[in-house]
């Protein structure tokens, strides 16, 4: 039963009219089965062509995702225009100098051998014929210890007065001596960072000064405490015996005192001012910039302290790159002090000689007396020239050119930015002080004070809208 059909398919195959009437038919013709290494290449075939239809189709998408993530980078990172006013402001230039201090000063010697024991704080304003220090004799350092520690007791004690709130007064003292103290630290720390001790006399000997001022405030505060009355009296009787049995150094005129001798006393004096040179000036301002401690023990007849009786001192200094026409004699200067963040202002130009590829010159003031009366020297700035105007950041400038001294700036107007060119009166590494071109006509655009502009025009472009 099995052979009959292949038999008719046989018979089939081998007569073309049999296939015309199977097509005729609607009949689909029998096949042969296909080879099997033929259907598995085109299986891998198709597998193949799938892959680098998937393969690609991802690509496309990294790099969209990619083009995505750069643009939202791109947008993220670039920076926001920012607007500022036009403000009116001042720039300062200063020039380096090491200033050496020209007073009158009187020196008091030690009437014999001994310890020297201070009776007034340094940079003390005295008059005639105050005590100002005993030189005690050897033999009574028991009474001197009994002295040193009769101090410690009144100051140990003191604060805890004040820590229970007595001593009406007494705490604003202490918070006032250590702001100063704090400002003093933060110098010795900049000092240390930039690897210099060449000013930790000079910081050593002020905060002396403000330690012993503010003993010499709190002594007057009353603390209506019967230990610290007991205690100042012990203090002052422990005084007079040891004055009683050593000499006494008192104030032959009124004046500063202070404690720190160098040895210029007599020779800097303010009568050396129109004979002091330039070579002089330098001597003693190597020799001035080692700086005298406080004479523990004296011989007789050694020099002790001094007394300031001139109320002004003058400053002279050489500055580099400074010709006496740029000092003119009707302006009051001032002279920054870096190292301890003070001013000596209104000081006055005395003289001024041109010495090489600068000046040497001297100034006067009576301000910040009491500050130096303890140094010789100290490294400073002068403020030689001052230019006010419209003052803005040199960075919101644009093709500065320093030789012409013209540049452009970005300004905000009617809601768009505009580029405006400006002249360059005056400038420095952070600021510049500008004004309206010379070229400019009536009807072009013009800075003015309180008038927008960018500070950082790299961020936007001219014409650019940014609101009304």
């Amino acid at each position: 039963m099995s052979s009959t059909p292949r038999n008719t398919d046989r018979r089939t195959a081998h007569h073309p009219e049999q296939r015309g009437a199977d097509r005729r038919s609607g009949r689909r013709p029998s096949r042969r089965p296909a080879d099997p290494v033929e259907r598995l290449m085109r299986i891998e075939r198709r597998k193949a062509r799938s892959r680098a239809i998937f393969l690609s189709v991802l690509v496309l998408f990294i790099m969209l995702v990619m083009a995505v993530l750069i643009l939202v980078v791109m947008r993220n990172t670039k920076p926001s225009p920012q607007f500022l006013f036009i403000q009116k402001g001042k720039l300062t230039h200063y020039v380096q100098g090491d200033v050496l201090i020209l007073r009158d000063d009187s020196v008091a010697d030690a009437p014999s051998s001994g310890q020297v024991k201070p009776l007034v704080t340094e940079g003390m304003r005295v008059s005639r014929g105050q005590k100002l220090a005993l030189v005690i004799p050897t033999g009574l350092e028991r009474q001197l210890d009994e002295l040193d520690k009769c101090e410690q007791d009144i100051v140990d004690l003191q604060l805890e007065l004040m820590s229970q709130g007595k001593g009406s007064g007494a705490r604003a003292i202490y918070n006032e001596s250590a702001v100063a103290l704090s400002s003093i630290v933060n110098l010795v720390r900049g000092d240390v960072v930039n690897q210099t001790l060449r000013n930790l006399p000079a910081y050593e000997a002020a905060m002396t000064v403000i330690i012993e001022q503010r003993s010499g405030k709190l002594a007057a505060v009353d603390f209506h405490d019967a230990r610290l009355d007991q205690l100042l009296m012990q203090k002052q009787s422990l005084e007079q015996s040891l004055g009683l049995a050593s000499g006494t150094l008192t104030s032959s005129q009124p004046g500063i005192v202070s404690f720190h001798l160098d040895g210029f006393e007599e020779s800097l004096g303010i009568a050396a001012i129109e004979s002091l040179t330039y070579p002089t000036y330098q001597d003693a301002l190597q020799k001035a910039q080692t700086f005298q401690t406080v004479a523990q023990e004296v011989g007789s007849g050694e020099p002790v302290l001094r007394v300031t009786s001139s109320l002004e001192h003058y400053l002279a200094l050489y500055l580099e790159g400074v010709q006496p026409a740029d000092l003119p004699a009707d302006r009051r200067y001032t002279i920054h002090v870096p190292s301890e963040g003070i001013e000596i202002t209104h000081c006055r130009l005395v003289r001024a000689d041109n010495q090489g590829q600068g000046s040497f010159a001297i100034f006067r003031s009576d301000r910040r007396v009491e500050w130096f009366s303890d140094r010789r020297s100290f490294a400073a700035e002068l403020a030689v020239s001052e230019t006010e105007g419209m003052r803005i950041p040199r960075v919101s400038l644009i093709d500065f050119d320093t030789s012409s001294r013209t540049a452009s700036i970005l300004m905000v107007t009617g809601g768009y930015t505009r580029l405006v060119p400006v002249q360059i009166l005056d400038y420095d590494r952070e600021y510049a002080i500008i004004d309206s071109s010379p070229d400019a006509g009536e009807d072009d655009l013009k800075p003015s004070l309180s008038a927008v502009i960018v500070a950082n025009p790299e961020s936007i472009g001219e014409g650019e809208f940014i609101g009304g």
